[in-house]
């Protein structure tokens, strides 16, 4: 099913160039970043990281006046506590957002993507059901050209045999925008 969402919502992607008019890329970076694993299992605490790191690019096509839609690829390395191996994930998505212009300079916009992650961690590989949101603030340098601030959080459910696990990241990220 996770994989049929993400199919239907590139789809929708694609179908929507018929109606739009505006195209961006976004690439941004996350110089920091949290997360908490948690475990239906008994006996398993939660694992927290310390530091996280991330890269981030998304296409966007404006489908109405201010309303977008987008698809991208995100991958994030999580440092653990205690010397535990790092904890790396690798996150196709897709979703909607809105974009607005409050002043000459200034943008915001906030964003809800559905993704199917695959998360790897001492040399297993897991799938994740992921949900992400987004605000972040833009500075229009030209209408070709934006730079970013903001920050993300997503969560990942997963089940395997009888356990359920959900995976929470806090993202801040910074980085720039072209518009065509």
């Amino acid at each position: 099913m996770k994989k049929s969402i993400i199919l239907i919502l590139v789809a929708l992607i694609c179908v929507s160039a018929v109606f739009a008019a505006d195209n961006t890329v976004k690439v941004s970076a996350v110089p920091f970043g949290f997360q908490i694993s948690t475990s239906s299992a008994d006996g398993v605490d939660a694992v927290k990281s310390r530091y996280g790191i991330g890269l981030e690019a998304a296409y966007q096509r404006t489908l109405v006046k201010g309303l977008y839609a987008e698809a991208g690829l995100a991958w994030d390395t999580f440092l653990m506590k205690n010397d535990k191996p790092a904890f790396t994930h690798l996150l196709v998505f897709a979703g909607m957002g809105y974009k607005c212009r409050f002043a000459e300079n200034w943008a915001c916009s906030l964003n809800v993507d559905l993704g199917a992650d695959t998360l790897f961690y001492n040399g297993k590989t897991s799938e994740t059901f992921t949900v992400a949101t987004g605000l972040e603030g833009y500075y229009v340098l030209n209408e070709g050209l934006e730079i970013l601030l903001g920050c993300k959080g997503s969560f990942g459910f997963s089940k395997k045999d009888s356990v359920k696990y959900v995976n929470y990241r806090i993202l801040p990220v910074m980085g720039i925008s072209f518009n065509f």
